[in-house]
């Protein structure tokens, strides 16, 4: 009978926490600001930017399905740092892990140019997202404790307002949509996080234009950011990088389909977005890579035309096609063009632009990462920061550089260097993941003495042994004496004397079998409370 009250306790555990998640990990559609998103939206005419692509090692940052995101419909126009307004603006985002009660364990996740909000696999979308590797329970952005949030960037083309959204006239904006700055995506993150009534997030995480973002945000949101990670940014774009953007921008504009940016009812400008991504991606890789991965490498040793000769061709040419139905060719160009303009200088003493003017307030724990084989984000952009964090006065700030020839794709291809990183900054004190560990810890401890109040402590100790063996003859003596420490706090028995009788009966024992333990029973409770013990 107490074995069925344990399981029926337990059941009824899983239930609730199965309500609680389900709860927490999204919000009710009921809700005036949310709308229900169907498969395969959103879609330019007939024209789909969530269309499959052809499967290869590379990161995916937008191709596969990107369904099951939920949209947060802002109440009222949106206005712009450039002075324009938005008469609506529709945010796509998607969530993993619980919103905790306090509402204080949430990270926002930034993300790049051409990225989704699918950043993870999840119940509404089981295909494998863009950090996949890094979000999850035990990962780097680890949910069991944390809440993690992603959207589709302002002015992207995944469900968040763009130039291939609808303007309230009912036709696509186009041409007609207004110039936006990297600041206004990062505000309008921040109105989602209002919506979801979350004032201060744990950290700001992003690479990329997601890196330039959390820089962003910690410098002009300083009382909503806990602590913030910027993987291969700047904090102020230099000619180098916006000379790339401006030969992708020149591909796609000079394009005859492309027709001012008023092509939805018509052709698509495809041969610009090919070679718009071509371009593109010779930035994202170093040539290191390349001469170790192709070389001089043909694929055909037939000389027919001028067409796709070397192994490097086909693959550049593979990368192009790729972005055809899969991104629109007008997002690249209006949010290429703010990443051009975004610095976070304001004026200093002498009214000149100034860096470390600008970013004063990030006073933060800061994590900055730069790659040495970076070609669009130099690793001395990623050093500035650190170096002007530091400059005025932020004392929690950590600076690396990796020898990765992943070049600026490092972040979506080296999980195993970068998120060791990523996780100890997002936990570590100051400002650490303590305090919520803690929580899950009272919230185990209460759920054991409720468990515990059902049935004898010897039942109790043999559920507790099978349950941390997995299966197994022993359990490490620490980790035993700890979770008994749990259990036994409702019946009065303090940790000095937990700690006395594992000390003297286990004290030559660094694995326990479950006779063992068993033994120490008499030692743990007056045995007029036990039932029969076999």
């Amino acid at each position: 009978m107490r074995t069925l009250a344990i399981r029926r306790v337990l059941t009824r555990t899983a239930q609730t926490h199965a309500r609680t998640a389900a709860a927490a990990a999204q919000v009710p559609l009921q809700s005036a600001a949310l709308r229900p998103i169907v498969p395969g939206q959103p879609q330019v005419g007939r024209r789909s930017f969530c269309a499959g692509a052809v499967e290869d090692s590379e990161p995916t940052y937008a191709s596969g399905d990107l369904s099951g995101y939920k949209v947060f419909d802002h109440d009222g126009p949106f206005e712009l740092s450039t002075g324009a307004v938005l008469p609506e603006l529709h945010i796509a985002y998607e969530t993993w892990g619980n919103l905790n009660a306090e509402k204080n364990n949430a990270i926002l996740l930034q993300c790049g140019m051409s990225a989704s909000s699918h950043a993870c696999s999840n119940a509404g979308n089981p295909t494998k997202g863009w950090w996949e590797d890094y979000i999850g329970p035990g990962k780097a952005l680890d949910t069991r404790v944390f809440y993690v949030i992603c959207t589709n960037n302002l002015g992207g083309c995944y469900g968040t307002t763009g130039p291939s959204s609808f303007h309230p006239d009912g036709r696509r904006w186009g041409s007609r949509f207004p110039r936006f700055e990297v600041y206004d995506q990062v505000a309008a993150q921040f109105k989602l996080l209002d919506h979801l009534e979350i004032q201060k997030v744990h950290a700001c995480v992003g690479s990329s234009l997601g890196g330039m973002q959390s820089v962003c945000a910690a410098a002009r949101f300083p009382d909503r950011v806990g602590k913030f990670i910027s993987i291969s940014a700047c904090a102020k774009s230099f000619p180098g990088s916006m000379a790339f953007r401006h030969a992708q921008r020149s591909a796609i504009m000079n394009d005859p389909n492309w027709n001012n940016g008023d092509y939805y009812e018509r052709k698509l400008p495809e041969a610009g977005l090919r070679l718009a991504r071509e371009i593109g991606t010779i930035t994202y890789r170093s040539g290191k890579e390349w001469q170790d991965r192709f070389g001089q490498g043909r694929f055909s040793t037939e000389f027919k035309g001028l067409r796709n000769e070397f192994q490097i061709e086909k693959y550049l040419s593979h990368q192009g096609k790729k972005w055809v139905n899969n991104y629109d060719p007008n997002s690249m160009l209006w949010i290429s063009k703010a990443m051009d303009g975004f610095t976070l200088e304001l004026p200093g003493a002498d009214g000149k632009p100034c860096l470390k003017t600008g970013m004063a307030l990030a006073q933060q724990p800061a994590l900055v990462i730069g790659v040495q084989h970076d070609v669009l984000f130099p690793v001395w952009q990623q050093k500035e920061i650190a170096d002007t964090l530091r400059a005025n006065g932020n004392k929690s700030v950590a600076y690396y550089e990796l020898d990765s020839t992943f070049g600026h794709d490092t972040f979506l291809l080296s999980q195993e260097t970068i998120g060791p990183a990523v996780k100890g900054h997002l936990e570590q004190e100051p400002h650490g993941a303590k305090h919520l560990w803690e929580a899950k810890a009272h919230s185990f401890h209460d759920i054991l003495q409720a468990v515990g109040e059902l049935t004898s402590t010897a039942d109790m100790m043999r559920c507790m042994f099978r349950a941390l063996s997995r299966n197994g003859e022993t359990v490490e003596r620490e980790e035993l004496r700890y979770a008994t420490k749990l259990f036994l706090a409702s019946d009065g028995t303090n940790d000095q004397r937990i700690d006395n009788i594992f000390n003297t009966r286990l004290r030559k024992r660094k694995n326990v079998t479950l006779k063992e333990y068993l033994a120490l029973r008499e030692a743990f409770a007056d045995s007029s409370y036990e039932t029969y013990l076999p």
